[in-house]
Parts: C-alpha cells; sequence; structure tokens
C-alpha cells in the first residue's frame, strides 16, 4: 500500500546551467561549480560538514518534463529499460542524487564542484560521502557498457 508524505525543501542550487540539455548528465563526470544555498534555519546543520572533501545531495528533479517507468538512455539512444533500472530524469517522485565535491563553506552556502543539477533545484537533504559506506569496488554496472559509460563521460566533459 502506498503512502503520501511530505518533504521540505531545506536549500537551493545556484549552478551555471539552465538548460536541461546543456547539463551535465552525471555528477562525477562535471567540473562544473555551483552554490547550495541552505535556508537559513538549517545552517547549524552544517556543523563539520567542511571536514568531509564530497557530499551526497539529495534533489527534487522540479524540471523534468513527466514521470515514467520505461525511458530510453540520452545518450546512445538503444534499448529502452525500467526507470529504476536508470538514472534518468522522468521518475516518480522526481528524486534525484549527486555526489559532488565540497570546495568550501561560507556561513549556509556550500561552494561545490561536480555540478550537475539545474539552476534553481531544490535540495531535499545533504549527506557526507563516505567511502567506506558508499563506494562499492566490486558493483556490477548491469546494463551499462563501457562504451556507453565514455559516451556519458564525452558528453558531460563537452558542457
Amino acid at each position: 500500500m502506498s503512502e503520501k508524505f511530505t518533504v521540505e525543501q531545506i536549500g537551493v542550487i545556484h549552478s551555471p546551467y539552465t538548460d536541461p540539455m546543456q547539463t551535465p548528465i552525471q555528477s562525477g563526470f562535471s567540473k562544473g561549480q555551483g552554490t547550495i544555498e541552505l535556508f537559513p534555519e538549517f545552517t547549524e546543520g552544517l556543523d563539520q560538514i567542511g571536514s568531509f572533501s564530497h557530499l551526497i545531495l539529495i534533489t527534487r528533479l522540479h524540471k523534468a518534463p513527466s514521470e515514467m517507468l520505461v525511458e530510453t538512455p540520452m545518450v546512445d539512444g538503444g534499448t529502452a529499460h525500467g526507470i529504476f533500472a536508470t538514472r534518468h530524469m522522468c521518475r516518480p517522485n522526481r528524486i534525484g542524487f549527486s555526489i559532488v565535491k565540497l570546495l568550501s563553506v561560507t556561513e549556509n552556502n556550500l561552494f561545490i564542484e561536480g555540478a550537475d543539477l539545474l539552476d534553481g533545484t531544490p535540495v531535499l537533504d545533504i549527506k557526507p560521502y563516505i567511502p567506506a559506506f558508499d563506494a562499492v569496488l566490486d558493483a556490477s554496472t548491469g546494463w551499462l557498457s563501457s562504451q556507453h559509460l565514455d559516451n556519458i563521460r564525452k558528453k558531460s566533459q563537452s558542457l
């Protein structure tokens, strides 16, 4: 049985990207810089965040044009896949996540590298990236071929 709930926005992304077609496809392939502006009432939650090199951002993909259960990859076209076997933006609840490099912290602003989000994207949560918890060295890439990953990398680096 489905349960409905609300999520409170805690901040907003400021990035150079305003066109979805000109936004890097994955944060790991982006050198784009941006700022996370945390709303003032959440500033206390940033204590000690500057001791981490990378962050996990949970966001609302507010400009996704639709919600789908099957999609065709944006790079390479190819075979359609179930939305839960992709990172595509047009997903139920339009929840996104990015792993970004933390450059600095000033008051309620986090300066980041690896931005892959549109300017104005709502931030729902921020978590520290901890390699011992978050990196799975023997993970499978499923249907993603090395050629597909190379094409995503090239497209993101050209933006």
